[in-house]
């Protein structure tokens, strides 16, 4: 009786061994799964960053480029407003320097 009950404890050895040997390589095989999922998501969450990024840079732009043509257009016609209203008094100023001129080199 006692070799057969020897030989199951060494079976039974065998067994839990063998046993521990599949839930360590599972174990392992379930851990490299996870890091690659955890790195994979790591990686796609960097790249969603950088378009989220990209977009508000390009949204910004946008906003800059459209508020410097207001600015731009604003500016030309405050000139030209500004052209227009003293365009009178240029030609006054002209005039009078044109007679100024006439009467010094006139008499000489």
């Amino acid at each position: 009786m006692s070799d057969n009950l020897v030989d199951e404890i060494k079976a039974a050895e065998l067994s839990v061994a063998l046993k521990i040997k599949e839930a360590k390589a599972e174990a392992a095989h379930k851990l490299n799964e996870a890091i690659s999922s955890s790195e994979n998501k790591i990686k796609e969450a960097r790249q969603a960053a950088v378009r989220d990024f990209r977009a508000k840079i390009a949204s910004s732009e946008k906003e800059a480029e459209a508020k410097a043509v207001e600015l731009v257009s604003k500016g030309e016609a405050a000139a030209k407003t500004f052209f227009d209203s003293n365009l009178g008094k240029i030609s006054d100023a002209a005039k009078a320097i044109a007679e100024e001129v006439m009467i010094r080199y006139a008499s000489s």
